[in-house]
C-alpha cells in the first residue's frame, strides 16, 4: 500500500449539525433530507422519486424496502447497517462511505459513483450493472455474484475481495486489483473472454 492510499479518495465528510444521533426516521413524503444523522433506526417501504439526500449518518441502521430512482445523494457515511431490496438507481452519488455493511438485493443501476468506499462489508450479488466507477475504492468485500455487466471504469481500486461468480468481469477493465484477489476472479474473467472450463 502506498502512503497516498491511505487518504485516497479524497472523501468530504457529511455535515452533521446534530451532536448525537436521532431516532426519528424520514417520512414516505421527504424527497430531500439533509444534515440527519440516525442511529439505531428501521426503515421500511419507501418510494422515492428523484430524492435529494445530503449529509446523511446512518449507523446501526436497518433499511429494507427502499427504492431511490434518479436520486442525488452527496456526504453520506452509512455504517454498520443492514441494507435489504434497496434499489438507489439511475443517480448520482459523490463522496459516500459504506462500511461494515450487511446487503442483500442492493442495486446501484445505471448510477454514477464518485469518490465511493465500500469497505469491510457483505455485497454478495450487489448489482452495478451500468455504473460508471470514478474514484472508487472497494475493499475487504464479498462481492460473490455481483453484478459489474455494462459497467464503465475511470478509477476503480479493488483489494481484499471475493469476485467468486460475478459476471461482466471484462467491463472491469482498467481497474486496479490485487493479485491476491485473481484465484477468484480469474474464472469470470475467462468466462468472458470464451474460455470452456472443465475440472482437471
Amino acid at each position: 500500500m502506498q502512503s497516498d492510499d491511505l487518504a485516497w479518495p479524497p472523501l468530504a465528510p457529511p455535515r452533521i449539525t446534530a451532536t448525537e444521533p436521532a431516532s426519528d426516521a424520514p417520512g414516505r413524503d421527504d424527497d430531500e433530507v439533509h444534515d440527519l444523522w440516525l442511529g439505531g433506526v428501521r426503515i421500511v417501504g419507501l418510494d422515492l422519486e428523484r430524492p435529494e439526500l445530503v449529509d446523511l449518518r446512518l449507523e446501526d441502521c436497518d433499511l429494507s424496502g427502499i427504492i431511490a430512482t434518479g436520486y442525488v445523494a452527496r456526504r453520506l457515511a452509512v455504517r454498520n447497517t443492514r441494507l435489504r431490496s434497496v434499489m438507489a438507481t439511475g443517480g448520482q452519488c459523490d463522496d459516500l462511505v459504506l462500511d461494515g455493511c450487511q446487503t442483500e438485493q442492493v442495486s446501484f443501476r445505471f448510477s454514477r459513483l464518485r469518490r465511493v468506499v465500500f469497505r469491510n462489508s457483505r455485497l454478495t450479488s450487489i448489482d452495478f450493472y451500468g455504473v460508471h466507477f470514478d474514484q472508487v475504492l472497494i475493499e475487504g468485500c464479498d462481492l460473490s455474484g455481483a453484478a459489474f455487466d455494462n459497467a464503465v471504469v475511470d478509477t476503480l481500486r479493488i483489494r481484499d475481495c471475493d469476485f467468486t461468480g460475478i459476471t461482466g468481469a471484462a467491463r472491469l477493465r482498467g481497474a486496479e486489483v490485487d493479485a491476491s484477489d485473481l484465484p477468484s476472479l480469474a474464472p469470470s474473467l475467462a468466462l468472458d473472454a470464451g474460455l470452456r472450463l472443465r475440472d482437471a
